[in-house]
């Protein structure tokens, strides 16, 4: 009994975090988004000065069954004339009784402000397809017709983001997608500006070759789940470690670690818990990237920062 509640309460919970929980352009959940700023603000595509690949993976609540696990694979470059960057990312989440698989490619164009630094905007298309599997709900009455049939829809997707960055700054502004739908309707995504996901982020970086200091900080909003935030401080170490410690305003404690391995190649672990009501049912989550710059323009100390 005790055990069918805790599943039943933990149900619920995935619902409300899986919309408040640090998400990217297409909702999935991503607590690593400061080593791939990419993945939530397509205007950043290009700013590696490389062609630079990530691939990530997430499983909430570890100890639970069937709660969300996520992956990811992006990628992004500049182009030969520097100031037109493209860039596209692969996802797939399942969640409980639902599946969400998306792809969506990003164009923007970037100019400098500055003689280190840039403003850029990229529109990010894509398209999702969303499945709910109701047969893996058990309910009290095997006649319900809310639960008779399983659901599934395509909604396009359509991303924009803003940015200005140099090597010791940056800041940005960005929306999840104009199109809107419900994963658990059976109506077509509509263009709701209004209704969209809204995220800003902003990072400074001080300190020397030695050790650097950066703290930024994530506001994630939309109407329905109003304002959420995520300050980090991340402290990094001769280029080569860095360490991050991050709380949000969901009650949510994340800490990481990446190294640097090689020059073109990094890897790095995050693992998230939660502090709230929820803290005596679960024992957290974890998350690992690779992150890999096929090539180099520019040796720049901003590295961290995309």
């Amino acid at each position: 009994m005790m055990k069918t509640l805790r599943n039943t309460i933990l149900a619920i919970a995935m619902l409300i975090v899986c919309n408040i929980d640090i998400c990217a352009q297409n909702d999935i959940i991503v607590g690593q988004y400061i080593h791939n700023q990419f993945a939530i603000n397509p205007a950043f595509a290009g700013s590696r000065e490389g062609l630079t690949f990530f691939a990530g993976g997430r499983k909430q609540w570890t100890d639970i069954e069937n709660t969300p696990i996520s992956l990811l694979l992006s990628g992004h470059a500049p182009l030969r004339s520097n100031n037109l960057v493209v860039g596209g990312q692969i996802w797939d989440q399942k969640i409980h009784q639902s599946s969400s698989f998306g792809i969506g490619a990003a164009i923007g164009y970037r100019f400098r402000i500055g003689e280190r630094s840039w403003m850029g905007m990229a529109l990010q298309p894509g398209i999702a397809i969303k499945k709910t599997d109701w047969n893996k709900v058990k309910v009290i009455d095997d006649g319900d017709e809310i639960f008779s049939e399983n659901t599934s829809n395509t909604a396009p997707l359509l991303g924009f983001g803003i940015t200005i960055y140099g090597q010791r700054a940056f800041f940005g502004i960005s929306t999840t997608s104009f199109f809107v739908s419900d994963d658990f309707d059976k109506v077509d995504a509509e263009f709701s500006p209004s209704d969209a996901r809204y995220i800003a982020t902003a990072g400074v970086l001080f300190g020397s070759d030695q050790i650097k200091i950066q703290p930024s900080v994530m506001a994630n909003y939309s109407k329905q789940y109003d304002m959420e935030t995520i300050g980090t401080l991340t402290g990094i170490w001769k280029d080569f470690i860095w360490i991050d410690v991050a709380y949000s305003s969901a009650k949510e404690l994340n800490i990481g670690v990446a190294v640097q391995a090689l020059p073109q190649l990094r890897v790095a672990y995050n693992y998230s818990i939660t502090t709230g009501d929820l803290s005596g049912y679960n024992k957290g989550s974890h998350e690992i990237s690779v992150q890999y710059d096929l090539v180099y323009k520019v040796k720049t100390v901003s590295r961290r920062f995309f």
